[in-house]
């Protein structure tokens, strides 16, 4: 019995030594390389593409604003934003396009005339399929290229296809395109995959 008891102990202590002698060499690490965050309608305006032509602050009429896009490449939005004209908190919606679904809603405050964004839950966007993102306000810029057309457009693995509109307050996603104007000024923090 002490014979079985001191072979059934040299055994475990052998496997024990055996699992701790493994080389750290074999483990594998793997590196998650995140890709530059892309701010389509920022460095659409940053390029010189468009121009401010006017600004609206409590204007009378309120729209649901903003502009149709895909994505060349699958990956995640995980922030919305505005750049409107007014210290006020607007309500910013993402759609899937094809299924007229609300993907995302936030409430991002602005920073009168300067870019604020509000971190989401990562959305998951897959390359090809048409997304619209639309700030709803009263307050906007109104952009143009001196009569030329806007859209479509291609910035970084985004295609803007056209800016959106819709009369009122509601959350409807809008209907009617442009391509020569954009009124508002909505974006999206989009991280591609690589």
């Amino acid at each position: 019995m002490k014979a079985q008891k001191l072979i059934w102990g040299l055994i475990i202590i052998g496997l024990f030594f055996n699992s701790c002698s493994k080389d750290d060499g074999d483990i594998e690490v793997v590196e998650v390389e995140e890709t530059t965050p892309q701010y389509p309608m920022k460095s659409l305006i940053e390029s010189g593409h468009m121009q401010v032509n006017y600004q609206k602050i409590n204007s009378p009429s309120t729209f649901e604003m903003g502009y149709k896009f895909k994505t060349f490449k699958s990956g995640k939005i995980t922030a919305l934003g505005i750049r409107v004209p007014n210290n006020e908190t607007y309500r910013v919606t993402l759609w899937n396009v094809e299924t007229e679904t609300i993907l995302a809603t936030a409430m991002v405050t602005s920073s009168s005339g300067l870019l604020s964004f509000e971190d989401i839950e990562p959305i998951v966007i897959d390359s090809g399929t048409p997304y619209f993102v639309s700030v709803n306000t009263n307050d906007y810029y109104q952009f143009t290229n001196a009569g030329n057309d806007l859209f479509p457009i291609e910035m970084g693995d985004v295609l803007i296809s056209g800016y959106g509109s819709n009369f009122g307050a509601s959350q409807t996603l809008p209907s009617t395109f442009s391509e020569v104007s954009y009124l508002g000024m909505v974006d999206i923090k989009f991280i591609s995959n690589n």
